[in-house]
């Protein structure tokens, strides 16, 4: 296990900040800053989270933080079915509910399935497993590996350039998560990403909406996402929680999910 001061160290290095910039932005003085990096000074509990919200990490990375340096994680790291959680579990299923008759889910900080709504099960139900349950599906399998979902998305291109944007953007924030490393892999390495990858770039600003559009045979789908999280969390699960709703983009699709409703009452 890494020392507190190489992990500041590291994530100084992986935030782009000196000694100097994150000393002022801190409250402290570099100086200080080197000698917490070199192990000749031990932080207090209140200069670790100082240090820690200065840089804007994730509360499950301020524990690891805490510990390293001495001192108890304050942070929960519960699982979403832990008795603590269960009015966070009430509201998650309540948006999804509300959502309806369009397709919302949530998702763990590895994009795995965790909740879904009812027309979210519908279009997706032939990848349920054998209990009827989306809870095997990963999001990032579903846009680049070769299955229905990619097969079905006339802009394929688009999404996954924005769904990379994405996942980049959470690399950098979490910092060093061998899951969501490996996801990562994964997913450049499905077919076309590499050339994909090669014609657009990933730091470019993104267009300011990339839409869904969806082939399913017989109807051709638009929607458009957003993505909510539970705002002022002391659990490092909750903070990690995303919920992604989907709206229709025009007449059709509108149509669409009600009949896909109707049809699975």
């Amino acid at each position: 296990m890494e020392t507190f001061g190489e992990q500041l160290r590291g994530w100084r290095s992986h935030r782009g900040l000196s000694q100097l910039s994150l000393g002022l932005n801190a409250g402290t003085s570099s100086r200080h800053i080197s000698f917490l990096e070199t192990g000749r000074s031990r932080p207090s509990r209140k200069m670790v989270l100082q240090l820690a919200r200065t840089m804007d990490l994730p509360l499950r990375q301020q524990n690891a933080w805490l510990t390293s340096a001495g001192f108890a994680p304050i942070f929960g790291e519960r699982t979403l079915d832990d008795d603590e959680l269960r009015k966070a579990r009430e509201a998650v299923t309540y948006l999804l509910a509300a959502h309806e008759p369009y397709p919302a889910l949530a998702m763990d900080r590895h994009w795995q399935f965790v909740a879904w709504n009812r027309p979210q099960f519908l279009m997706l139900q032939p990848l349920a497993d054998e209990n009827g349950s989306l809870s095997g599906i990963n999001a990032l399998d579903l846009i680049f590996q070769p299955g229905p979902v990619r097969q079905q998305l006339l802009n394929w291109e688009e999404v996954a350039m924005a769904v990379l944007r994405r996942l980049h953007r959470q690399r950098v924030r979490v910092g060093n998560d061998d899951r969501l490393q490996q996801l990562w892999d994964r997913s450049i390495a499905a077919p076309d990403v590499a050339p994909l990858l090669k014609r657009r770039d990933l730091e470019k600003s993104p267009p300011p909406l990339v839409p869904m559009k969806m082939d399913y045979g017989d109807q051709q789908v638009t929607w458009i996402n957003t993505l909510a999280s539970f705002g002022a969390v002391g659990d490092a699960t909750l903070e990690e929680l995303v919920i992604e709703s989907f709206y229709p983009a025009d007449d059709a699709t509108r149509a669409f999910a009600e009949r896909l409703a109707s049809s699975g009452s």
